[in-house]
């Protein structure tokens, strides 16, 4: 076991990555080169690959460093549904997640399965994708949802990955914050390196939740589990 209780949302992996297809077998990448529409909400091709290939990939990491963890999505158990978002999703500097415009997001969630992996010691890795109202699967932003999982389930901590090149004692990699009159004046600041949808994200997590927020750099290796190592100590 971890020693921690632990929620994973994971990103959309860019399918069209030269180091994605490397990595998966024939059948899948056989199936990458049929897709025509890289952006389509809705290509059942896309969340196949989402949750056969690289939700377990994370879950088969984890366990093999003693934790125990299953993968789920937003459609088991009815966790999360979704409707049309009007926020973009975030443009990245390298091209390991995918940009595919306009993602949906969660607005209901129901948090009874999360709570029964929570006592028994189990990771959930979360594919991010849900139903509607209409029973249609849609991709989910991701910010959007860790930030609607974190509220529901009163989380002390909710860790929000960033993208910047340079690293130094300016830009830490770990940037906790717990005052939403900063969150705010971030969004303010023209210089501020942080993108404003994920300011944004924060602040609404905030006003719903007594918790902290980190930004954590995600270019700076194991920033994340840095991240939750020094939650966990301190």
């Amino acid at each position: 076991m971890c020693g921690a209780k632990i929620y994973i949302v994971h990103d959309h992996i860019d399918l069209r990555s030269s180091s994605l297809i490397s990595q998966i077998d024939e059948n899948f990448s056989q199936k990458i080169s049929k897709i025509s529409d890289y952006s389509s909400l809705n290509n059942p091709i896309i969340m196949e690959i989402l949750s056969s290939y690289v939700n377990k990939l994370i879950v088969t990491k984890l366990s093999s460093i003693g934790c125990y963890a299953v993968g789920i999505s937003g459609k088991d158990a009815n966790l999360l549904q979704a409707k049309k978002s009007k926020l973009s999703h975030r443009k990245i500097v390298n091209h390991d997640v995918i940009n595919i415009g306009f993602l949906s997001e969660p607005i209901m969630i129901n948090p009874e399965i999360l709570l029964n992996f929570e006592d028994n010691n189990i990771i959930p890795v979360i594919a991010p994708f849900a139903n509607d109202d209409q029973e249609k699967t849609h991709l989910l932003n991701v910010n959007l949802t860790v930030a609607t999982i974190a509220s529901a389930l009163s989380a002390v901590h909710l860790i929000l990955p960033y993208e910047i090149l340079q690293v130094s004692e300016t830009f830490p990699y770990n940037i906790k914050i717990r005052d939403i009159n900063l969150l705010k004046s971030m969004l303010d600041d023209s210089n501020n390196f942080i993108e404003e949808e994920l300011i944004k994200i924060a602040v609404n997590a905030l006003e719903n939740n007594n918790g902290y927020v980190h930004f954590v750099n995600s270019k700076v290796p194991n920033s994340i589990l840095s991240t939750m190592f020094d939650i966990n100590i301190n």
